[in-house]
């Protein structure tokens, strides 16, 4: 068990009240007010974990976050750009009530194939996971026998979470990835991934839970 790499995958807080209803996806949105004390607060609560290192998306509302937990810690923060939030395309900066005035029925077909519509221009969650997943085993294999966070986004943890766990790519959409919460994911030296936790309180190393997905 020493050389199983454990990721705290923690969704940014939350944005300006403008983008309520807007989709902003790979935007460089900033955090509200009320996200950065979200952050605050969630730097004390993590106090006790023994953090080997940092990580972060590049976006501002992600390593905004990560650099006040990491000023408790004494940690750099690394950034990452495979850690973004999906790209949106053209949908990007448009209230869901105008894409679908713009294109009826586009949000019902992106739900029911996420991992292969396109019809927005940006990426699949098959695009996503194609970035995430290397991005996170490189950590996973730096830190071994270690624990870190992961700063990143809604649709990353989700995707990634739902690969571990083989659920279909329309299913994976009421997990719940809230604003500040931790999803916990163990990996293995033999390559095993193991899904701790989702949106839950921090667990504490040394359980086996969840399903395995070997790639």
């Amino acid at each position: 068990m020493t050389d199983v790499s454990r990721i705290h995958l923690c969704r940014h807080g939350e944005v300006d009240a403008v983008w309520k209803g807007r989709i902003y996806g790979g935007l460089d949105v900033e955090l509200s007010e009320a996200g950065r004390e979200r952050f605050n607060r969630l730097a004390e609560q993590l106090r006790h974990l023994p953090l080997a290192a940092i990580y972060s998306s590049d976006l501002r509302r992600a390593r905004d976050g990560a650099e006040r937990i990491a000023a408790v810690f004494g940690l750099p923060v690394s950034t990452d750009e495979r850690l973004r939030e999906i790209s949106r395309g053209h949908w990007a900066g448009e209230h869901v009530d105008e894409i679908e005035a713009k294109s009826p029925g586009a949000h019902a077909a992106y739900f029911a194939d996420p991992y292969g519509y396109r019809g927005h221009g940006g990426e699949t969650h098959a695009d996503v996971l194609e970035r995430v997943r290397p991005a996170l085993t490189e950590i996973a294999e730096r830190h071994a026998g270690e624990e870190v966070l992961v700063v990143c986004h809604g649709q990353v943890m989700r995707i990634m979470v739902s690969w571990i766990l083989e659920i279909p790519g329309h299913a994976s959409f009421s997990m719940m990835t809230g604003h500040g919460g931790l999803t916990t994911i163990d990996r293995y030296p033999d390559g095993a991934w193991v899904v701790q936790a989702v949106n839950a309180p921090v667990v504490r190393k040394g359980g086996w839970g969840g399903r395995t997905h070997k790639p």
